[in-house]
């Protein structure tokens, strides 16, 4: 039997264990704190601790007016966890983002993998691999090149027709507009005008998923990340848990279907009839599984509703892009669905100068209001580097947000919490032009500048004109 006394010293022979493992915390703790090359870098307190306080900018949707406001008490470098620091001056975003540039993406990306036959499947977006970015780059740039997205054109006016015959039939009625363009751009609304099968909602809440987990990707691996709670939550709701896998069906299910109906050529009017097309034209074989990758992301529908919330907001805006639209139609300069090459020729649309298109209301609204509204994280690569006067030391992570730097006053003038498109237009000053333009982060920017970048151009540009002729 088990006396008192022998109870107590197997108690006491823990109790070094216990004090070597609330010693070697507060060692941890006390090295993230007075971590070298971070320490002296201004803070709030609770981000020498951890990046948990993190998560509420994200959950609340205010990050971009959070982290704006950090640097407008810290300064141009805050530390905003343990091992992460804030940068907002521009001469850092080369440093950080420029061709040839060694910094990996950090872990904030991982929430951005997907699972494809029971693996996890890196993309172009969340992969930090440089050698597998250029393989995944190289077999599908020609196919997103301007060249191809004009010859996509004709699968662009369909889907606007829908769009606008719906407008006009819920004429007098309030509808969510924002909602309606993120279907258009998704190319799910067909005739049944609705999310078909809650894909728009559950990509939605997905971006969401990502966007908090992020701040703390490690999460990640015990969350949707783990294949045995993937399975349970897909179990409990019925597979409404997480609809990337439903994307995925619906994506080689509609592979599938064009390659045992269209033998090669396109089928169905949609962009992915036309991509099996290019690679069926191509010299490099590209699997399912890369192209589920490359198909699996569409930020067009966040792009709209920016332009036509700012223009709305901004009546005088408006009205002058409306008119230009109606003396181009009145002229006989537009089409009866306006191409692209017209739209580039409606000044306050997008201008043209001798040095290169420049989109004056689209380029203003993703100025505002940035697709991705938190920093974009690298890590420091071997050798350390310096920003902002402060030695960064390898393994650090670094971030550069859109959010902050596109107000930042030196680079876009006085006004810039302004929507104001005009500053695009200013050919009397092409190299100050230049400069903003150098300093939009819209698209990213670098190497890992979004492949679809033309595409979500191309379908802007044609569009938002489109609608402004039709609806006063």
């Amino acid at each position: 039997m088990t006396t008192p006394c022998h109870a107590l010293n197997t108690i006491s022979s823990f109790i070094p264990l216990v004090l070597a493992h609330h010693l070697l915390w507060i060692c941890r703790l006390l090295f993230k704190v007075l971590q070298p090359g971070l320490r002296h870098i201004p803070e709030p307190w609770l981000a020498k601790f951890t990046p948990l306080w993190r998560i509420w900018f994200v959950w609340d949707g205010s990050a971009h007016v959070g982290y704006r406001r950090l640097h407008e008490r810290y300064g141009p470098i805050v530390r905003t966890a343990p091992n992460v620091v804030n940068i907002s001056d521009p001469a850092a975003i080369n440093t950080i983002f420029g061709i040839g540039s060694r910094f990996t993406k950090s872990l904030f990306y991982t929430p951005f993998t997907v699972r494809y036959d029971g693996e996890v499947m890196d993309n172009i977006l969340s992969t930090n691999d440089f050698d597998e970015h250029k393989r995944l780059k190289r077999s599908v740039a020609p196919k997103y090149s301007m060249t191809s997205m004009r010859s996509l054109e004709y699968l662009v006016d369909p889907c606007t027709k829908i769009f606008i015959d719906a407008m006009m039939d819920l004429q007098g009625q309030v509808v969510d507009l924002g909602a309606w363009v993120q279907w258009c751009a998704f190319d799910v609304m067909g005739a049944e005008r609705k999310d078909v099968r809650n894909v728009i909602a559950g990509l939605e809440m997905g971006a969401m998923y990502m966007s908090v987990v992020g701040q703390m990707p490690w999460l990640h691996n015990y969350l949707l990340g783990n294949f045995t709670v993937g399975k349970v939550l897909a179990k409990i709701t019925g597979g409404k848990g997480d609809l990337l896998p439903v994307v995925i069906q619906m994506v080689l299910d509609s592979i599938s279907q064009d390659d045992a109906e269209s033998a090669g050529k396109p089928a169905r009017a949609d962009f992915l009839s036309f991509f099996l097309h290019l690679q069926e034209n191509s010299m490099e074989e590209m699997s399912h599984r890369d192209m589920v990758n490359h198909l699996m992301d569409n930020l067009i529908g966040i792009a709209l509703r920016s332009v036509f919330y700012y223009l709305m907001k901004n009546k005088h805006a408006y009205q002058i892009l409306q008119k230009e639209i109606g003396e181009a139609h009145a002229r006989g300069k537009l089409s009866p669905y306006i191409t692209y090459t017209e739209s580039l020729r409606l000044d306050y649309l997008k201008s043209l100068t001798r040095l290169a298109s420049r989109q004056a209301c689209l380029k203003e609204a993703m100025r505002m209001d940035p697709i991705i509204s938190f920093p974009l994280e690298r890590v420091v690569p071997s050798g350390g580097v310096a920003l902002c006067g402060a030695q960064i030391l390898a393994g650090t992570i670094v971030g550069i947000n859109a959010a902050v730097i596109h107000r930042d006053t030196d680079i876009f003038g006085l006004d810039a919490n302004e929507f104001r498109p005009k500053r695009w237009l200013d050919k009397e000053d092409e190299a100050r032009i230049k400069r903003i333009d150098r300093h939009l982060m819209t698209f990213g920017i670098g190497d890992r500048t979004c492949i679809g970048k033309n595409l979500s151009n191309m379908e802007m540009g044609k569009f938002v004109p489109q609608v402004l002729r039709q609806f006063d």
